[in-house]
């Protein structure tokens, strides 16, 4: 690759360490590049046709390309401007445009029609500092070109995918969405996803009075339930109800937040209807997390399990033992949530519920003697084929199931292999290889490759050493149901001691993935992915202290559980738009999310 993404060292800084502040990349310089005879243009094309979700650098008319330069680690972006869509309703209303003055009037409009940043650089307020630089210069370089003062530039945003929070933070306008037709589209068929429409005023006061809010709760809800296979209209209008009330009062109970006798009565009848399915109120989010997803190129599905204490309310019909205490009452959850790989979350893509009946407490000894069919360990399975029935519907994106110690089962390794899915699980066991030893064995006295820092939860930084082996692990004796060996790569990030002593080592990943690992950046990189895992664990916290899913009285558990699914997909909305939240702090957090100050 023609870019250089900073500056590669063996001792390289982990997305775990958090975000850097904007001084850490030094001075930062926006480079126009002129035309294809341009040394640069090479490396703006690379960054625009293999990053960019658009995977497309053509652009039509009149236009200017930008590459963002840090002084301390070279190219870390680029972006393009390009003349103004012919058509745009909103745009036009506000501008006076009309058949007889578009086109001297277009040529004032300028779309900033590509920006992309490398997610290397996990900067706070990098983004809207790029565009703010970006269109101090747009100004002069545009009328330098095409003689043209522009007075307008516009831009387009995803709404299935981006929120437009760097925009947002640079004070761009937000206009209202397009109607889903692309430049092609004669014969009105609405095919493309709708977009956001956002304008920066290079000539102030030119819009007039700002704008409305880029959108309310009704209109997400309504789009992320809109696929709901729900037993007839009537009900999916309830539900679409009961998730608009539970967003606007996260931490409340039902007659909390459904507002009126009419409504708290509808809302226990919608959960006491055995005709409504939990996987039936998540249809419509798990397709629009997808969707989602099909702009990324790596996507992680990281899956754990939670369990539920609902001691408080043991009236509740159905429930069972949770832990080794018997005398706690809840049932239990193993949620699969899609991650970008820099710990975005894109959605719930599967929810498995299950109560623990009180007579299987005190049989964990002789679990090893059943098929895995009958035991809990098959929620793995489950979550990986519903992973790999996504990665048919989305080839283009490399999906990867990411888990925690209880996912090293030999069962789980030979099913991968056999729907040809990736994953990456960490060790529980020192398992036997094909070369006559046990497999962290083999590894551990390797020598390292290299060294990466990471930053702990608690903000101490460590120093771990890296080693990774391919290797054939050996079926586990006495497992009838295990078909034969696997080749694995195993990975070992090990944190240096300090004094050379084995007891000073606290942190110590032990990660298998047949995902391949050839060098040490390969490796670097499963471990990053390994460390978004923990994203589940905050979605999960999510879950039960800012939806309270624990606290809700529904006497039975099937009543519990169709909750749940609206509770999963609130929760997934809060977390989310928190994190955009983060990333524009100048932004009031209303119009992150409205109604909840």
């Amino acid at each position: 690759m023609m870019i250089k993404t900073g500056k590669r060292e063996r001792l390289k800084e982990s997305s775990l360490s958090g975000k850097w502040s904007l001084d850490k990349l030094g001075k930062i310089e926006i480079i126009q590049v002129s035309n294809y005879k341009d040394a640069n243009y090479s490396n703006w094309k690379e960054v625009i046709s293999k990053r960019h979700y658009l995977r497309s650098s053509k652009l039509f008319g009149q236009q200017i390309k930008y590459l963002v330069k840090s002084s301390e680690y070279d190219w870390i972006g680029a972006l393009s401007f390009g003349s103004a869509s012919w058509k745009l309703k909103e745009r036009d209303d506000r501008l006076g445009i009309n058949e007889k003055n578009r086109v001297s009037e277009l040529s004032k409009i300028v779309c900033n029609n590509r920006f992309y940043l490398f997610p290397e650089y996990t900067v706070s307020n990098l983004a809207s500092y790029v565009l703010s630089k970006s269109l101090k210069k747009l100004k002069s370089d545009w009328e330098r070109e095409y003689g043209v003062k522009p007075v307008l530039v516009e831009t387009f945003v995803d709404s299935q995918t981006f929120s437009g929070g760097c925009y947002k933070a640079s004070n761009w306008k937000y206009l209202g969405e397009t109607q889903g037709r692309g430049r092609n589209d004669r014969f009105h068929k609405n095919s493309l996803s709708k977009k956001y429409i956002f304008v920066y005023e290079l000539q102030r006061g030119i819009l007039g009075k700002v704008i409305k809010q880029e959108e309310s709760k009704e209109d997400w809800v309504s789009k992320e339930f809109r696929y709901a296979e729900m037993p007839n209209k009537a009900r999916k209008k309830r539900l679409i109800s009961l998730a608009r009330d539970f967003y606007n009062k996260p931490s409340g109970k039902i007659p909390e937040c459904c507002e009126g006798e009419a409504k708290v009565k509808g809302a226990y009848r919608f959960f006491s209807d055995t005709k409504i399915k939990p996987e039936s109120i998540l249809s419509s989010h798990v397709k629009q997390a997808i969707e989602r997803s099909k702009s990324e190129k790596v996507v992680l599905s990281v899956n754990d399990t939670t369990s539920f204490n609902l001691l408080s309310h043991k009236s509740t019909e159905g429930l069972g033992t949770i832990s080794s205490v018997q005398v706690e009452a809840g049932y239990h959850l193993h949620d699969t949530v899609l991650f970008t790989t820099s710990g975005v979350p894109l959605g719930v893509l599967d929810a498995q519920t299950w109560v623990r009946a009180v007579k299987e407490h005190g049989k964990k000894r002789t679990r090893h003697k059943k098929p895995i069919e009958e035991k809990e360990s098959i929620k793995w399975l489950k979550s990986l084929k519903a992973m790999s029935e996504v990665q048919k519907q989305a080839p283009q994106v490399k999906f990867v199931s990411v888990g925690d110690r209880e996912s090293d089962i030999h069962e789980l390794f030979e099913e991968a292999e056999e729907l040809g899915a990736s994953f990456l699980a960490r060790s529980s066991q020192n398992r036997r290889t094909s070369q006559e030893c046990r497999v962290w064995d083999l590894v551990e006295n390797s020598r390292a490759v290299g060294k990466m820092n990471v930053c702990l939860k608690d903000g101490q930084k460590v120093k771990l050493e890296i080693r990774f082996q391919e290797v054939t692990i050996l079926a586990p004796i006495g497992k009838k149901d295990c078909k034969g060996d696997v080749t694995l790569y195993a990975i070992s990030a090990r944190e240096e001691s300090v004094s050379g002593v084995e007891g000073d080592i606290k942190l110590n990943w032990r990660l298998f993935t047949n995902v391949e690992v050839k060098d040490f950046e390969q490796a670097c990189e499963k471990i990053e992915w390994y460390a978004v895992r923990f994203g589940i664990e905050t979605y999960h916290r999510v879950l039960k202290s800012g939806r309270k899913s624990e606290d809700k009285r529904l006497k039975k558990v099937g009543r519990l559980e169709r909750c749940l699914a609206i509770d999963m997909v609130i929760a997934w909305r809060i977390m989310y738009l928190t994190m955009q939240g983060r990333k524009a702090p100048e932004v009031s957090s209303d119009f992150f999310l409205p109604g909840m100050n």
